[in-house]
């Protein structure tokens, strides 16, 4: 019985020795042919896990694309424009429709004949060379420049130039709208936009209504109104009719400031930025602020400079750049829009300052915003420097102005926006 059991033993080691060879154990295990399928239970669950990673992640992706478009598509808004319609107190005949349908561009420049006349005018005395064209972008740019100087005219020159900006102003709706039109419709193609691109998207679109400046008394007391008062000023009982206060020849010395006019620490320098317009009122600092001039070719002074000049003034009264959210900085490789663009400036400071609603609440160093045709496209920007008991004075660029009546653009019709610009700094961290 015991020769029988160890027998049934030495049987079980020798088949067991042929299951598992020990070289076999140790190589690897060959790989089934290239056409065998997978096992399910091994490889199946690895490469689906990746193609469903995959698809999740660009899944992802495009509802990410989809509702960043949606919400810039939610954003858009468009220009009014220009439409023209015969005017006669009975139906023209068809000859006559045709006719003034042909000559649709014309019609206002017909009615504005004499106000041409005067921007030709003009062009001579600043040595321009411009011929009135509705459809140059130079004329429409060299009227709306003048019209921002409407106190060296007279009241009824102010009344016909500022109606004929406007003008000028709707009718280039049209190409401001085609613009706008060229991205809707990459959106709506499901395109995504680069980041400079919604940028320049959202510096095209008409800004919302904000607090539109009212005339009224004005507050010649207000901090960094410490200029010494003219001539003018010390003699007329009346308020000036209109032009420009011409600059001394030498700038009268700020009175001493008391303590409680001082700056304190991260707050805004009226005096700095009044000093820094008074500078630079008829000048280019290219020397610092050089990229408009070298992208514009080298020229000295021969590009839209408004916003530009006023952000220079505010920057040197402490204003701090922001390099996030709506941006506002200078770069000699390209400033942000709201740095030298009047709409994406508004847009910018909408969101950190306060804005006046009259003229006792402004005070230098504060700046203000101009739409000349109630459409939301900000033509203008000029930083006030100057303010006594008759008006509110602002310096500005394009049209090259020092201490110019704030009041001319209300009278106008234009919607005046005013920021606050001590209030600028509070969302913004100092560095």
């Amino acid at each position: 019985m015991k020769r029988v059991v160890l027998i049934l033993l030495m049987l079980c080691v020798v088949a067991v020795g042929c299951q598992s060879n020990p070289k076999q154990a140790s190589e690897p295990a060959k790989e089934k042919p290239a056409d065998q399928a997978p096992t399910a239970e091994v490889t199946e669950p690895e490469v689906k896990s990746l193609e469903d990673s995959t698809y999740q992640i660009s899944a992802q992706q495009s509802s990410k694309k989809s509702d960043m478009n949606k919400q810039l598509l939610k954003q858009v808004t468009y220009y009014k424009e220009v439409k023209e319609t015969p005017k006669a107190d009975k139906k023209p005949e068809q000859k006559d429709e045709n006719k003034n349908e042909n000559n649709n561009a014309t019609t206002n420049e017909d009615k504005f004949k004499d106000i041409i006349k005067l921007i030709q005018k003009i062009a001579k005395k600043e040595r321009v060379n411009i011929t009135p064209d509705i459809n140059n972008a130079d004329y429409r740019n060299f009227v709306l420049y003048a019209a921002t100087d409407l106190g060296s005219l007279s009241k009824e020159e102010a009344k016909l130039l500022a109606e004929y900006a406007k003008y000028i102003d709707s009718y280039e709706n049209k190409a401001k709208n085609s613009k706008i039109k060229i991205f809707v419709n990459r959106l709506k193609a499901g395109a995504p936009l680069t980041a400079e691109e919604k940028l320049q998207l959202l510096s095209l679109l008409p800004v919302k209504e904000g607090t539109k400046l009212k005339k009224g008394p004005t507050n010649p007391k207000a901090p960094g109104n410490s200029e010494k008062p003219s001539d003018s000023d010390k003699n007329n009982n009346k308020p000036p009719t209109g032009g420009e206060e011409e600059p001394p020849a030498d700038q009268p010395k700020d009175k001493p400031k008391q303590d409680d006019d001082k700056p304190k620490a991260g707050e805004y320098d009226r005096i700095a930025a009044r000093d820094y317009a008074y500078k630079w009122w008829n000048a280019r600092n290219n020397e610092e602020y050089g990229y408009y001039s070298r992208v514009s070719g080298g020229c000295y002074n021969c590009w839209p400079d408004c916003t530009n000049f006023v952000s220079q003034a505010i920057k040197a009264g402490g204003i701090l750049e922001k390099r996030e959210g709506t941006f506002w900085y200078y770069s000699d490789k390209k400033p942000s829009y709201a740095w030298g663009v009047a709409n994406s400036f508004y847009n910018h400071f909408k969101d950190r300052a306060k804005q006046a609603k009259s003229f006792k609440e402004l005070q230098v160093g504060d700046v203000v915003n101009v739409d000349f045709d109630h459409d939301g496209d900000i033509e203008h920007s000029a930083i006030i420097t100057k303010i006594d008991k008759f008006d509110v004075y602002v310096t500005q660029h394009s049209t090259d102005k020092k201490n110019s009546p704030l009041s001319s653009w209300i009278l106008a019709g234009y919607d005046v926006y005013a920021w606050k610009m001590d209030t600028a700094n509070d969302n913004v961290k100092a560095k």
